[in-house]
């Protein structure tokens, strides 16, 4: 379109987007460099139960304060909204609960925008995500029934918590019948989460699967491992005393020195472990002992990782 008038053509692309906004899903509200609201969103008066028309030309303070009285909680869209980080820098975002005209969750997303010699402009960009956020909920409740019903860990195969304590709920009852010991193990990954940020979540959950199987191996016969959480494992080892313990730990501790990973990392694994043990006639329940090992662990966590501390339970 070479005869186009350029004025012409820069006048119909800003009419053209515009138009495109404003018929979108997306509220907006346009600041300019010296803090002046210079347009509002049809879509944002609306989510907010604001007339954008009476707010045009305000200070951007003003016209924040006035979304912000239609907020549950008014500091994270104030927070979201005002956007002050210099130029480049991560947008600033926050769910906000909306209860004017009507209760909701809004996205709020401030943006700064450059502009040649002058100070940056700036843009709030809110989308309602109730039904996203509904959604998200919803998925959770079901991933929790789903853990309810089933004894295994999906990513690893092991038990799962659940499972785990009704086991060591079963050998507590044993031992006291029986007058015998028992020890629980609780082992973290040392820097698990900076791994996931080095090597990504993928290979970290494949560095998990392989931790799962080498803690089967260190196992007797008659020991139950479990995936707790996040990295958190877990050992139940029936009728063991303190050597025996320890023996198991170290069986560990060797087990994740046999070589580098995840694969393609370098990097060397090693995990925190507590020892709670019960040894009759202890007053202790089994979800004292629970705890016990995992005071234990964190511990051995605080001494510099790849530690064992074991912990016996008062007489």
């Amino acid at each position: 379109m070479a005869g186009d008038d350029p004025e012409e053509w820069s006048s119909f692309l800003q009419s053209a987007f515009l138009t495109v906004l404003e018929s979108a899903d997306e509220g907006f509200i346009v600041f300019d460099g010296d803090g002046r609201c210079r347009m509002i969103g049809r879509r944002a008066g609306e989510l907010f139960g604001v007339e954008p028309a009476a707010h045009v030309g305000k200070a951007r303070h003003e016209v924040l304060e006035v979304f912000a009285r239609a907020c549950r909680e008014p500091q994270p869209f104030l927070d979201a909204a005002a956007a002050d980080g210099p130029l480049g820098a991560p947008h600033v975002a926050a769910d906000v609960e909306v209860h004017l005209p009507r209760p909701r969750t809004v996205l709020c997303r401030g943006v700064p925008l450059p502009r040649a010699g002058k100070p940056p402009a700036r843009v709030v960009f809110l989308r309602d995500v109730t039904r996203e956020r509904a959604a998200e909920r919803s998925g959770r409740r079901l991933q929790a029934r789903i853990a309810e019903l089933t004894p295994f860990d999906t990513l690893t195969g092991l038990l799962n918590q659940r499972r785990f304590r009704e086991e060591l709920d079963r050998e507590h009852g044993r031992s006291m019948r029986a007058w015998d010991s028992y020890a629980v193990l609780r082992l973290d990954v040392d820097g698990m989460g900076l791994i996931n940020d080095e090597v990504g979540v993928p290979v970290g959950d494949a560095l998990l699967e392989e931790i799962a199987g080498r803690l089967k191996n260190c196992l007797r016969e008659y020991d139950i491992v479990a995936r707790l959480e996040d990295d958190e494992f877990a050992m139940l080892l029936p009728g063991a005393d303190a050597i025996a313990a320890h023996t198991v730990a170290e069986r560990v501790v060797r087990a994740m020195s046999e070589k580098s990973f995840p694969p393609g990392s370098g990097r060397d694994v090693s995990l925190s472990i507590g020892c709670a043990l019960w040894v009759p006639p202890s007053g202790e329940t089994s979800e004292r002992i629970f705890d016990h090992a995992g005071l234990a662990m964190r511990e051995s966590r605080q001494q510099g990782g790849g530690r064992i501390h074991i912990q016996r339970s008062p007489q």
